[in-house]
């Protein structure tokens, strides 16, 4: 129902006071965030933000009561919320491979795939790794991005939410399979059908490590 990107998204509306400075800071897309608040909103019943105009601030986007007590209280606060289900989200990636911190962070996963971390840990030691759905930006070309990997992939399926408000695109890299979350509008853009090539943007940030971590891709 709500997700650690969420919150960071709330979290960075109150330092941004903008969607578009937000979703620049979490690295995804503007549309995304939008998805997100509107999506956060139908789960418990009101707004999460306002549009503030013009005066001294120039206008801009503020949190709520609830979009505060979400951003400051994180999970703990959410739970004390009268929140209504909403359609399940995509299960996260899940990743395993060996950290090495020389030329720079980075942690192998199979023979091919290298993936830049912004997280410290032990040279040589073996690592998993968490990837949430909503953080992968797709993309048919390269194009000039901050983000640190850049990973080809071919998409294996297209799977549409019970609802259609979400659809998770299932693609195959040199590391395995992965779940991306995204809504119609791109994957019509993008025209993505299995077999399409395409290319994954992920900041080194949205790979977090775990211990314990929850299921892994099918």
């Amino acid at each position: 129902m709500v997700t650690s990107t969420d919150v960071a998204l709330l979290r960075s509306l109150a330092r941004e006071r903008s969607i578009a400075g937000a979703s620049r800071r979490l690295g995804i897309s503007r549309d995304r965030a939008v998805y997100r608040i509107s999506r956060l909103a139908e789960a418990f019943g009101g707004p999460v933000v306002r549009g503030v105009r013009g005066g001294a601030g120039h206008g801009g986007t503020t949190l709520t009561a609830l979009g505060d007590r979400i951003a400051h209280g994180g999970f703990d606060s959410v739970e004390l919320l009268d929140a209504r289900p909403v359609t399940p989200l995509p299960a996260p990636n899940l990743l395993h491979g060996v950290y090495r911190s020389s030329p720079h962070p980075e942690v192998r996963v199979g023979a091919t795939l290298r993936l830049r971390v912004a997280f410290p840990a032990d040279d040589g030691e073996r690592v998993s790794l968490l990837l949430e759905p909503e953080t992968v930006v797709v993309a048919r070309r390269r194009f000039p991005s901050s983000a640190r990997n850049v990973i080809p992939a071919t998409v294996v399926s297209v799977t549409p939410s019970e609802e259609h408000l979400e659809l998770t695109v299932l693609v195959r890299t040199a590391g395995g399979r992965l779940r991306v979350a995204m809504t119609e509008e791109p994957v019509r853009q993008l025209g993505l059908r299995p077999g399409t090539p395409v290319f994954l943007y992920v900041k080194a940030t949205a790979l977090r490590r775990v211990s314990a971590p929850p299921r892994p891709v099918a």
